[in-house]
């Protein structure tokens, strides 16, 4: 191969004002220019004496190169620059630009309006489930019974001998009345304490959910108390614990099942739960004083009966129910027992002398 046609290299094409290419092979695949050309041109341009544009070709010459159409089609052929928008002015490149930012920002928009209405939806779908789990329970949650518990839980971590010195029941302290209630919130262990925690919250969902907060709440406290006041009677020894509000609570299902019996749901579940509860919790206490005589640990049998009985009691005069007279009665004869039970127990721990 001679100097003439030798290895082509393509080099960008100008584009200064009197770059006539555009015109001439517009229509063309390719407009790049190779060197071989461009020294063609140089030598024709120098013959003439036009040296404006040296590479440029003119629109006399009809012929077009060789090496530039071989290079185009050729897949090794190494091209610098070719520029697809040479005819497009630059006002419109700005508004082509232009106009894709606002497509981009558009876009975004709508992926913001896609994930918020999904946010949407998903918080929509949360709450309606919610709704159907609240349907399906037939329960509210016993936030009285919670409360108290949340309460004991604080004192037991505290593990403040100073307040438990102030809270214990104590015989020989009765005219400090607040004792009679707060030892309630007092456990010797940790298995005490759960133990009652779980038994009083689950055995006042039903309670709550059918005779309100409050009334469990008193009924609760003022088997607390009856417990207090019969263990001052019986055992008139030190004593902690929420047994006493616990068995009441249980016994109060029993007033509770009697005056609503054909409105209640799972009547019969409820009597069966409330006699294996009972019945288990007496044998293991008649066991317990048998084997090992009531010691380690030492159970308060005077407070659980006290407190046991003011549920049975106290259920009648605080739970709503049948419109019966013997309902009624059973009101009025509950509260004479438990009012009595009350002076009777206060007047004989301010005679008691120590």
């Amino acid at each position: 191969m001679d100097a003439k046609h030798k290895s082509a290299r393509i080099v960008p094409a100008s584009r200064s004002a009197n770059n006539i290419l555009a015109s001439v092979f517009g229509a063309r695949r390719c407009d790049a220019w190779s060197e071989n050309e461009r020294e063609r041109s140089s030598q024709s341009h120098a013959q003439d004496g036009d040296l404006s544009e040296p590479f440029i070709r003119k629109d006399s010459e009809s012929d077009t190169s060789v090496d530039s159409e071989r290079l185009c089609v050729e897949s090794n052929a190494r091209i610098f620059a070719i520029d697809f928008e040479k005819n497009v002015p630059k006002d419109k490149r700005d508004k082509k630009e232009s106009r894709d930012d606002d497509s981009h920002s558009d876009a975004k928009v709508v992926d913001k309006f896609v994930r918020t209405n999904k946010q949407l939806k998903t918080r929509k779908n949360a709450k309606s489930a919610l709704v159907k789990l609240c349907r399906c329970c037939p329960w509210t949650v016993p936030w009285s019974m919670l409360i108290v518990s949340a309460i004991q839980i604080l004192t037991y971590t505290l593990n403040n001998d100073s307040l438990y010195r102030l809270m214990i029941f104590s015989p020989v302290r009765q005219f400090e009345i607040w004792r009679f209630v707060t030892y309630t919130f007092l456990h010797a262990g940790a298995v005490h304490l759960i133990l009652n925690v779980i038994i009083q919250t689950m055995v006042s969902f039903p309670l709550e959910t059918e005779q309100g907060h409050g009334n469990v709440l008193l009924v609760y406290f003022a088997g607390v108390l009856a417990g207090g006041l019969g263990a001052s009677v019986f055992e008139p020894t030190l004593m902690v614990g929420a047994s006493a509000g616990v068995y009441c609570l249980l016994m109060s299902h029993i007033p509770h099942i009697v005056m609503n019996f054909q409105s209640l749901s799972y009547r019969y579940f409820r009597i069966v739960a409330v006699l294996v509860l009972c019945i288990s919790d007496v044998i293991y206490s008649i066991r317990h004083c048998l084997t090992k005589g009531n010691l380690q640990p030492r159970i308060g049998v005077a407070a659980h009966v006290s407190g046991a009985t003011c549920g049975l009691l106290f259920g009648f005069i605080v739970y709503q129910g049948g419109k019966l007279v013997y309902f009624r009665i059973a009101r009025y004869a509950g509260l004479l027992l438990y009012l009595g039970w009350i002076v009777a127990t206060v007047f004989y721990n301010m005679e008691r002398r120590f």
